[in-house]
């Protein structure tokens, strides 16, 4: 009986138990406290947002391969164009400018860069390959630094390899040739022996009082044209003189203007966009008196009209792109700043040498 007394109260024990698992632990006291559960960091980056299979819109070119499309700055993927600082560089971009002007781009993304806002791919109007219309003009070289093992990457390798080989054979773009000049076969005259007209010679004898007043005649008439030709050549070169230094002036507040600008984003983080708040800091002058005198340029000494046709160019460049500078990184945007700056230099010291 003292047996069963014993079972009934053990199985009572062990029902007790099975029916509140927590008052068995807090009875157990070998039984170890539940671990602790992590709590994240609130101060804690977010993470980056997905990158988008695709992009579309209008966009603005940048350089030769590069379009800022919204916020986003797209790179072509496949093909290299000529950096804005060496030369075809500033052609390059106007071409690609010209393709995509106000057309629809239909932007397919294959990677990013180091965030959302730097991605790159494959963009195309309609049906059109932009990339390979920049190949097939001669703005732009193949690059690849690696080849994707798709079919669809390969042959789109195989177009781009066929349209930068019709331009190098077409000479465009970047690979124009230098003409070589043919060689001319020149013959001697032949020899003519001198012989003496009595008959003419009489004639020019009774006619020689008349030529000589007509020679007389137009010595003084050529006097007097090269004294009016004289006048007229000093007025020339003070209005020369006077525009050449308007213009150099004009060169000259407009190179203050950008050495200010790229003065100024010497602190910034490089790899990263200009600060809204120094965004007003960095207009660069309208050239009005070159545009104003454009037709007049030709009347400067060659050497002085090509530098300022060449350094104002540049400024019709880069005057857009520093609207765009939320869009840029900063050594991007000095960049193009510091070549505004050297293109400046040419015309100012050929002007002052010409001024002295």
């Amino acid at each position: 009986m003292k047996i069963n007394i014993r079972l009934a109260t053990t199985a009572l024990f062990c029902l007790i138990l099975a029916a509140d698992p927590a008052l068995a632990k807090q009875k157990n006291p070998l039984q170890p406290p539940p671990p602790a559960v992590p709590v994240g960091d609130v101060d804690a980056v977010p993470l980056d947002a997905p990158t988008p299979p695709m992009l579309e819109g209008t966009g603005q070119a940048i350089d030769g391969d590069e379009i800022a499309i919204g916020d986003v700055i797209f790179r072509l993927d496949g093909i290299a164009a000529p950096l804005m600082t060496v030369p075809l560089g500033p052609e390059a971009r106007v071409a690609l400018q010209a393709l995509i002007d106000g057309q629809r781009l239909t932007c397919d993304v294959l990677d990013r860069g180091a965030d959302a806002q730097h991605l790159s791919g494959v963009c195309r109007i309609d049906d059109d390959d932009v990339a390979e219309a920049m190949l097939a003009g001669g703005m732009a070289a193949v690059y690849r630094p690696s080849i994707r093992s798709d079919a669809t990457s390969r042959e789109r390798a195989a177009r781009y390899d066929a349209a930068e080989t019709e331009a190098r054979g077409r000479n465009l773009g970047l690979w124009t040739k230098p003409p070589e000049a043919e060689e001319i076969a020149i013959e001697p005259a032949p020899t003519v022996e001198p012989t003496m007209d009595r008959d003419l010679l009489r004639g020019w004898l009774i006619q020689a009082p008349f030529l000589i007043f007509l020679t007389l005649a137009g010595l003084i008439a050529l006097f007097v044209a090269s004294n009016r030709k004289r006048s007229r050549d000093d007025q020339l070169e003070a209005e020369t003189q006077a525009l050449l230094a308007a213009l150099l002036g004009e060169v000259l507040a407009i190179r203050a203007a950008a050495q200010a600008a790229f003065d100024s984003t010497a602190s910034l983080i490089q790899d990263l966009p200009i600060p809204t708040g120094q965004l007003a800091g960095l207009a660069l002058p309208p050239a009005t008196v070159f545009e104003a005198n454009a037709a007049r340029i030709s009347s400067l000494p060659r050497e002085v009209s090509v530098d300022l046709v060449q350094f104002h160019a540049r400024h019709k460049v880069v005057s857009p792109i520093l609207l765009q500078a939320s869009a840029l990184r900063c050594e991007q945007l000095r960049a193009f700043l510091e070549a505004l700056i050297q293109a400046a230099d040419e015309p100012m010291v050929r002007a002052e040498k010409l001024l002295d």
